[in-house]
């Protein structure tokens, strides 16, 4: 009896249990149902956006800042649009009896074909293709241009293939398809392909020109009737399957059959057509650039691959709005041109000198300009003024050593520091010390020591900052490079891990001419679709730095290279016009650098070679040349222009001894700039 009372117990217990966990199970299963289709959602919207504009199959366009067309994306491609009632109904029937012969029957994905093809991975574990696509999958596939053999693309490839069929009608894809599809050398679609191949225009194909052109679909490369390698055999072969198939099906009478069949047994009648593009896809560097910036933009912002945000761009008929300045770009151009700059590696066969040169608008972080190597261009070749980090050396000192010293009150424009060998506690038993390339000098002010860029004052600064207090400001400044290794008083000098590459040391230097306001530098404005539509805007991320006070002094104190009389920039002085200008050497004389500004432009400019190699130029600094050379060729036309003093700055007249006020007994003067309060009590030398 007991017995019975806990089995009735307990049973009356566990139903609620039971029905909680059965509420429990929908509740989840609802909320996946939910999100599933929320997901869908999203990713339909995001693929039509994209697709919609990729079928019209035509290249983009690149303007420059004055609105002129400075390259064509995708224009390298030989093609041409046809409408779908242009294609003979041969050439449409035989790719679908060779590519999909239940295309008009599905609904994106060939169930059958694409369950034996599931099977066949499943049995061979993996090591076989998946095989079974449909037309509307390979669309898909050419959009995209992901061609991996992974099941998450295959995956995401059926849901396009199904979404795609959701907008897009089964004679829209078919005569995408046929547009876009690669057809021989370099060419895409059918209507290219009839004049390639037969020098006539694709409704006036024959049967037997239809079943060529759509069995050459699996490897074109491989049935070019041209080629040195005789195909004619696999050309035979091949197009007498696609025949059978097209028999097989009903698309063609036997009597159709039997007089293609003859037709290619007395030989198929090829008459080349030589197809020349004069569209090159060899851009401008800074176009380089902007389509490696926009792509990465994309694949962020949509949540593409690179292929596809590249197709895409290919495809879609945008008009694309670079920052490029034609006039600027074609200086740096010509002077990149010259051969006086090419010197021959004495270590690597075949090698030679390179530079690379960065233009902005600091007041907007447009790059204006971009050159990234010397000597001929390839096609979206090394950019060396972007994806190559270089040790800086002492141009690296303005934003490693004179920003945050300033931002962190350590020094002002007249500190005094004694400029002789010195061996700095670096953690090591031997300890750090500098080397003074242009001889110890004493006790000196910053400003003479920024003059002829003596190492040991920037040193002692750095020690006092900190190097874990100058890589928090360097980073607010857009310097991505830096690792744990930088953390070091060599940071000064410029002696880095990694090293930083012209663009963000151009970065870096606009903020300082930009009064310490931080503009991410970009090579493009916004991309519009072809109702003009904005469909992408560059984001610039922006931030305070410093105040306007900080950087008039660093400017200030950046025009003392270029006109004291100990300068190492005294050629880049411009007529009429103020100019900062840092030069920087590294170890062995492995890299040369010019970094400065203009109230106009900051520009950065880097010499060396790609694989570590000292530099003999004469005993000049080859940057230093290439920067004053365009700098000045594009100011000479610019009206006259100062950096802009704020109120907050003081001058007073400097004992260079003491590097306080002088009084009347100081012989030895110059004038100085100081923020409102910091002005250094009199001095006391004299």
């Amino acid at each position: 009896m007991k017995k019975d009372k806990f089995i009735k117990e307990f049973e009356e217990n566990e139903k609620p249990q039971k029905r909680h966990f059965f509420r429990s199970f929908l509740f989840i299963l609802l909320i996946i149902i939910i999100l599933s289709i929320l997901l869908f959602t999203i990713s339909f919207y995001n693929w039509k956006s994209l697709a919609s504009t990729m079928i019209l199959n035509t290249p983009s366009t690149v303007l420059d800042n004055n609105g002129e067309t400075i390259a064509n994306i995708g224009a390298e491609r030989i093609c041409e649009n046809v409408k779908l009632e242009q294609i003979p109904q041969n050439l449409k029937d035989a790719y679908v009896a060779n590519e999909d012969q239940r295309y008009y029957k599905h609904f994106g994905i060939d169930t059958k074909r694409t369950i034996a093809a599931i099977g066949s991975y499943i049995i061979h574990l993996g090591n076989s293709s998946f095989g079974g696509s449909s037309i509307t999958q390979q669309l898909v596939k050419n959009l995209t241009g992901n061609n991996n053999n992974s099941v998450s693309r295959k995956v995401a490839e059926w849901i396009k293939a199904i979404q795609l069929e959701m907008f897009l009608s089964k004679d829209d894809i078919l005569e995408t398809y046929l547009n876009i599809i690669y057809t021989g050398p370099n060419i895409y679609g059918v209507q290219k392909a009839s004049e390639y191949y037969f020098s006539k225009n694709v409704e006036d194909l024959s049967l037997t020109e239809c079943a060529f052109i759509a069995g050459i679909n699996i490897s074109p490369n491989s049935f070019d009737p041209f080629g040195e390698k005789d195909n004619s055999e696999k050309i035979s072969k091949r197009t007498k399957v696609v025949l059978n198939k097209m028999k097989e099906l009903e698309y063609i009478t036997e009597d159709e059959y039997s007089s293609a069949i003859a037709e290619i047994e007395q030989g198929i009648n090829f008459k080349q057509s030589k197809l020349e593009n004069k569209n090159s896809n060899i851009y401008s560097y800074h176009t380089d650039a902007m389509l490696n910036e926009i792509i990465q933009d994309l694949c962020n912002k949509r949540n593409i691959s690179t292929s596809f945000a590249e197709n895409y761009l290919a495809l879609s008929g945008l008009t694309i709005q670079s920052t490029q300045d034609s006039n600027l770009q074609s200086a740096t151009e010509n002077e990149f041109s010259k051969s006086n700059y090419i010197i021959k590696s004495k270590v690597n066969d075949g090698a030679t000198s390179q530079a690379a040169m960065i233009i902005m608008d600091h007041s907007t972080g447009q790059v204006l300009a971009c050159n990234g190597g010397l000597g001929e261009k390839i096609s979206r070749g090394l950019n060396r003024a972007t994806s190559s980090t270089r040790q800086t050396g002492s141009a690296g000192k303005p934003i490693s050593v004179l920003v945050p010293g300033f931002c962190e009150n350590v020094i002002t424009a007249s500190s005094v520091f004694v400029d002789i060998e010195t061996t700095f506690d670096d953690g090591t038993p031997e300890g750090y010390t500098p080397t003074d390339y242009n001889g110890f000098q004493g006790a000196i002010t910053l400003r003479r020591a920024v003059e002829s860029s003596q190492n040991i004052p920037f040193v002692k600064i750095m020690e006092k900052i900190t190097p874990a207090t100058s890589i928090k400001y360097m980073k607010k400044m857009g310097i991505t490079s830096l690792t744990k290794v930088d953390d070091n008083l060599n940071l000064a000098l410029g002696g880095l891990d990694k090293g930083i590459s012209p663009l963000e040391l151009a970065g870096a230097y606009s903020t300082i001419a930009n009064d310490g306001k931080y503009i991410e530098p970009t090579f493009y404005i916004d991309i519009k679709d072809n109702t003009g539509n904005t469909i992408l805007a560059s984001s610039q991320n922006t931030r305070r730095v410093f105040n306007k006070d900080i950087a008039y002094i660093i400017k200030e104190l950046l025009t003392q290279p270029v006109k004291g009389i100990y300068g190492t920039a005294t050629y880049c002085s411009i007529p009429n016009i103020e100019t900062a200008a840092k030069t920087g050497t590294t170890n062995e004389n492995y890299d040369r650098w010019l970094c400065g500004f203009t109230p106009y432009y900051t520009a950065v400019t880097w010499f060396g070679f790609d694989q570590n190699e000292t530099i003999n130029f004469n005993g000049k600094n080859p940057a230093g040349i290439i920067w004053s050379n365009v700098m000045k060729n594009i100011h000479k036309n610019l009206e006259s222009k100062n950096f802009e003093k704020p109120i907050n700055i003081q001058e007073a007249t400097i004992c260079p001894a003491s590097g306080k006020v002088a009084t009347d007994k100081c012989t030895n003067t110059y004038t100085e700039y100081f923020i409102r309060g910091t002005i250094p009590e009199m001095c006391n030398v004299h």
